[in-house]
């Protein structure tokens, strides 16, 4: 058992959140992109949303929130909650996304690093707490070995067996609680960063795309851009 205990730290031991550092909850990420080969800079909308002081800038780039529900070649097709804004075609009341509450549009060039990281998260996350588990498992099992052997201890004082046992099991049970301590602290860490996101179970897109004003297969298109490296 205590090489098992052994092995399984040695595998926290090199476990590695390569996730990077944590996320705000808004859609300030990348702010430089590529839209129909003409790089565009929304540092000064990612600034103002900080704060909203002033006018709002870029009032065609809108905050896009929602669930990813579909895909075709053009992209993401999402159940989208759109940002109001100055945008001529939002006080027209033209686009068919303008309406209050979730409508379906298509998302051209969607954040696809963005939800692969996401998923990143979520997969770490869940071989994490398997290894919980596991050694939580093992702790208690250990535990109980360790409290039976105390009292054959009681009844046997002078049995060397018993107390050599006693002394392997209780380290066994000490390394497995020792190793609960690193997994929780990364735990909690994963956690911490995919709160960050709409929704911590599953990916929801979190964004500023351009209103396009143009539609495809009958739903409102909008374009993330490519993000410029």
């Amino acid at each position: 058992m205590r090489n098992l205990i052994g092995s399984r730290l040695m595998g926290i031991v090199v476990v590695l959140l390569a996730a990077g550092p944590d996320l705000p909850a808004t859609p300030l990420k990348a702010p430089k992109r590529v839209v129909d080969g003409k790089t565009v800079d929304l540092s000064p909308l990612f600034k103002w949303w900080t704060k909203h002081d002033g006018r709002r800038p870029l009032a065609a780039w809108v905050h896009v929130t929602g669930a990813v529900v579909g895909t075709n070649a053009w992209g993401w097709v999402v159940e989208a909650q759109i940002e109001k804004t100055d945008h001529p075609a939002r006080q027209t009341g033209a686009n068919p996304a303008n309406a209050d509450g979730p409508a379906r549009i298509l998302l051209r060039e969607p954040p696809m690093q963005d939800k692969a990281q996401f998923e990143q998260l979520s997969v770490q996350l869940k071989a994490l707490n398997a290894q919980h588990a596991a050694l939580t498992g093992e702790e208690s099992q250990a535990r109980n070995r360790a409290d039976a052997l105390s009292r054959e201890q009681r009844a046997n004082p002078h049995s060397r067996v018993i107390a050599a046992e006693h002394r392997q099991v209780v380290q066994v049970e000490n390394q497995a609680r020792a190793g609960l301590k690193p997994i929780d602290l990364q735990i909690q860490d994963l956690k911490k960063k995919l709160a960050a996101y709409p929704n911590p179970d599953h990916y929801e897109v979190d964004c500023f795309a351009l209103d396009t004003q143009r539609a495809y297969s009958g739903l409102p298109l909008y374009d993330h851009g490519q993000v410029y490296q």
